[in-house]
């Protein structure tokens, strides 16, 4: 992988792509895929709700490491380099984040995109999605919160951009306050999950020539409660 950096040396460490930086004792990092993001109280940002006929979706996904995670991170590259800890310094890969999109699939692997949301333009990179859905689009959106794969995804695409140097660490986070339930016909079910839930998908293999690489999560993987 490339992230505009002078080594193309990543490797997963605890799920993140982890790479050296230019300067000493700097690494950078990218998340390996896009999830729901969650609020302050670790509920994902997620809303299913039907009204007679009409069914509504809304969602704010991420694409962004949590800070435990990151803390994690920076102990193991401490030890490795035996270094201090209060010396090691992760930053976000230098990426351009123009938006993701919601993709509706057929459940073999082939999707088209429903809704196309702009990103915050800051790790991690929050996308917010509000469609109404048909009932054939309702039926892929539930089989996919039953489990099922293929039905249901978020992509990102991620530009690599030239490293810029800045001398604060990069733990960025970004408050939004969004209804936090998910509701059926059934009545009201709460859900929990951690923050920036990552999907164990990984990168798409396809890449353009600018340097555009695509990151798609499968919503069986978001960690939602069973619909």
């Amino acid at each position: 992988m490339s992230a505009g950096d002078s080594s193309d040396n990543y490797e997963d460490i605890l799920g993140v792509w982890v790479a050296p930086a230019d300067e000493a004792a700097t690494w950078h990092y990218r998340a390996r895929s896009p999830g729901l993001a969650s609020g302050a109280d670790g509920r994902p940002q997620f809303n299913l709700m039907s009204v007679g006929s009409v069914v509504m979706l809304a969602l704010t996904s991420a694409w962004g490491v949590s800070a435990a995670t990151l803390d994690a991170i920076r102990v193991e590259l401490a030890g490795r380099a035996q270094l201090p800890l209060e010396r090691v310094t992760l930053r976000q890969a230098p990426v351009t984040v123009d938006g993701a999109s919601l993709m509706l699939g057929d459940g073999q692997g082939a999707y088209i995109a429903l809704a196309h949301s702009k990103s915050s333009g800051v790790p991690p990179y929050h996308a917010a999605f509000n469609v109404m859905l048909d009932g054939e689009q309702a039926a892929k959106v539930r089989k996919a919160l039953q489990g099922e794969h293929g039905w249901m995804a978020v992509r990102y695409a991620v530009t690599d951009a030239a490293p810029m140097r800045r001398s604060a660490s990069a733990y960025q986070s970004e408050s939004v306050e969004v209804d936090l339930s998910l509701r059926s016909r059934q009545g009201d079910e709460a859900m929990s999950a951690g923050l920036y839930r990552q999907s164990q998908v990984d990168t798409d293999d396809g890449g353009d020539a600018d340097g555009t690489q695509q990151y798609t999560a499968d919503a069986a993987d978001w960690g939602l409660p069973r619909s």
